[in-house]
């Protein structure tokens, strides 16, 4: 069965006539009718009934037309999505994200995707240790939005882009403020417990960069975890101000300043790709959404 002969049946019963169908469909009335004929010789019942001045559906043709325009609906989806990827569109567009980086940062990046290019397939995967950073290196994504550290371009030829401050402070809970005061130095901070992430992935050592000895330590895997530890009193941390807004304005958790703590860590959250990825125009499409204000904040 042909895709024109139910264009045809339903453009009929749309404006009541062969003759003003054939008009819009720049064909003659003529040749409608044997397309109309023939249709109902391939299904073996009548699609139309013809006794009246206008053309009317039948019980069975009604049936019928409700499947035909589905089918039509499908093919005109298919068509598009065949014409997105003839010009390039790609299939999939793989971004990574660092558990520690606020993901809706991408939103307004990934609506304009949506679209423009409905055709392609955006998979966003969150990940723990600089992992999103490692996939890029890989080749496993095709960009990530992570913590960015000029070191770690010698890792790869990374391009990337700086979207934010990346800043990180130090929180408790009320509980351990309750249970040991309110530190106000290196030394009354290291009699507390403290909770740090595991060695990263990129050969970071937090041990170095926290350079805290602590009384008890206890290690996670993602800045997720590490939030819940913290509201649940199990020690002091360092994590990025991002993921904890909220519980900062609920007071579960206290953010405190150390004089000199973390004036040595200097980030900021980058998209990056790899030089050499050749990025398809939906890729593209979120690179340029960000080139474009690269270095002011993102609304969230």
């Amino acid at each position: 069965m042909k895709i024109w002969p139910l264009r045809v049946l339903l453009k009929v019963l749309e404006l009541g006539s062969l003759q003003a169908a054939a008009q819009q469909l720049h064909r003659t009335a003529p040749a409608l009718s044997m397309a109309l004929q023939k249709l109902e010789e391939d299904v073996g019942f009548a699609l139309l009934d013809r006794s009246g001045y206008r053309l009317q559906v039948t019980p069975r043709g009604e049936q019928f037309c409700r499947h035909a325009e589905e089918l039509l609906r499908q093919h005109d989806r298919l068509n598009s999505v065949v014409l997105q990827l003839r010009e390039g569109a790609e299939p999939q567009l793989r971004i990574a994200y660092d558990y520690t980086c606020n993901p809706d940062l991408l939103l307004q990046a990934l609506k304009q995707v949506q679209q423009e290019f409905p055709v392609t397939e955006v998979i966003v995967a969150g990940h723990s240790q600089l992992e999103a950073l490692r996939n890029v290196q890989r080749g496993d994504a095709d960009m990530a939005l992570t913590p960015w550290l000029a070191t770690f371009q010698q890792l790869a030829d990374f391009e990337s882009l700086r979207i934010s401050d990346f800043r990180l402070v130090v929180a408790l809970s009320e509980s351990l403020v309750s249970q040991y005061g309110m530190p106000k130095s290196r030394d009354e901070l290291s009699k507390i417990p403290y909770i740090l992430p595991r060695e990263l992935n990129m050969g970071i050592n937090p041990e170095k960069i926290y350079r805290m000895s602590g009384n008890s330590r206890l290690r996670v895997n993602d800045a997720h975890t590490l939030v819940q530890y913290l509201k649940a009193g199990m020690g002091w941390g360092l994590v990025p101000l991002d993921l904890i807004r909220r519980e900062v304005k609920r007071k579960q958790l206290l953010t405190i300043d150390i004089p000199g703590f973390l004036d040595h860590i200097q980030a900021e959250v980058h998209l990056v790709k790899l030089a050499s990825k050749h990025l398809g125009p939906a890729g593209d499409s979120v690179w340029q959404a960000f080139a474009r204000t690269e270095g002011h904040e993102k609304p969230i």
